[in-house]
């Protein structure tokens, strides 16, 4: 009996301990002094990499007493199910206006844009950062989540500049947007973006110059906006670009605006359905005498796989940006370092 006794009473300390909870369908843990994420892991008979994909963390990075951290469900081995739980549950208190700063975000902000939904932004770190800094904006994909994307981005961007992600004008529910095949409607978001970071961060915001980035429906915004304010966003990374997104008026601006673009990344995995169309792209920008340049992963499809191929991504920002070295060298050079890392 007193055995039985000690069992139970191990039993009701480690369901009352505030290290567990379930939030909002969400098994979460909030982290106590001293646990480490293997700790973590073997409590919830999770893996490590699984724990980290599903926070949108690595390895090696430190965790905190009382950080609340989301714990994949059985059958979720990789954790690809709980982040992106994570990154919906974020998402909406983000656009139901619950908090200026989102949970497990570091710095993710909510900016108010006249006339359009609301973008989100971080600001930038690192050497120079109260400066003049020049923006990367992303355009998210049809039923994208603007803040959560933005959340993804932030490791790879964050240390260029500014990081803005504005929301398309098209409300999908549930935090998803899209841009309602319209990239008229969204040059007019992506320009108000622009200026309302400028009105409200002064000159430390670059309004000419900058970068866009944009995947799949939001990449036929970013490449007809680029087209058409080159002196804005003479720098552009385009990820599964598509020969349909620009129209003779789309390729007749950049003959006219050519000399503007200053250069061009495309980034396409070949088994994603717009890989030949994305060279159709290459020879007009080569055409044109825009500088380019591609990458074609064997391994990727129609998506972003930004936690997985970080390197590439930072690679083809850091070429748009300072241009001081062939990509691809940077990308062998960064994926030696990454070896063993845990979209």
């Amino acid at each position: 009996m007193r055995l039985a006794a000690r069992i139970l009473t191990a039993l009701a300390l480690i369901l009352l301990t505030p290290g567990s909870a379930l939030a909002g369908g969400r098994r979460t843990h909030m982290v106590a002094k001293g646990q480490t994420l293997g700790m973590i892991a073997h409590r919830y008979h999770v893996s490590i990499a699984a724990l980290c994909h599903a926070n949108g963390i690595r390895r090696r990075d430190p965790i905190r007493p009382k950080q609340k951290l989301v714990i994949p469900s059985p059958g979720d081995d990789d954790g690809s199910k709980a982040a992106q739980a994570r990154r919906d549950h974020e998402a909406r208190d983000a656009h139901d206006g619950h908090s200026a700063k989102l949970p497990h975000s570091a710095g993710l902000q909510v900016l108010a844009v006249p006339g359009a939904p609301p973008a989100y932004y971080y600001t930038p770190i690192g050497r120079g950062r109260l400066s003049l800094r020049p923006v990367i904006m992303y355009l998210h994909g049809r039923g994208g989540h603007p803040a959560s994307d933005c959340q993804r981005w932030a490791p790879v961007a964050r240390r260029l500049g500014w990081l803005v992600c504005p929301s398309g004008q098209e409300d999908r529910g549930n935090g998803a947007r899209g841009w309602n095949n319209n990239w008229a409607a969204g040059h007019n978001v992506v320009m108000a973006t622009l200026q309302a970071l400028r009105k409200k961060y002064g000159h430390r915001v670059q309004l000419y110059g900058n970068t866009l980035i944009g995947f799949s429906e939001g990449a036929y915004v970013a490449m007809n906006v680029g087209v058409r304010e080159p002196r804005a966003f003479n720098r552009w990374l385009i990820l599964a670009a598509d020969s349909d997104y620009w129209g003779a008026a789309g390729l007749e601006a950049l003959q006219h605006r050519r000399h503007r673009v200053r250069r061009v990344y495309l980034i396409t995995g070949q088994h994603d359905g717009v890989a030949e169309s994305t060279l159709h792209v290459r020879q007009w920008l080569r055409k044109a005498g825009v500088p380019v340049h591609i990458s074609r992963p064997k391994d990727m499809g129609h998506e972003v796989q930004l936690e997985r191929k970080r390197p590439m991504y930072r690679a083809a920002l850091v070429w748009l940006a300072r241009g001081s070295a062939h990509p691809r060298h940077r990308v062998a050079k960064h994926s030696k370092h990454h070896q063993g890392r845990h979209r």
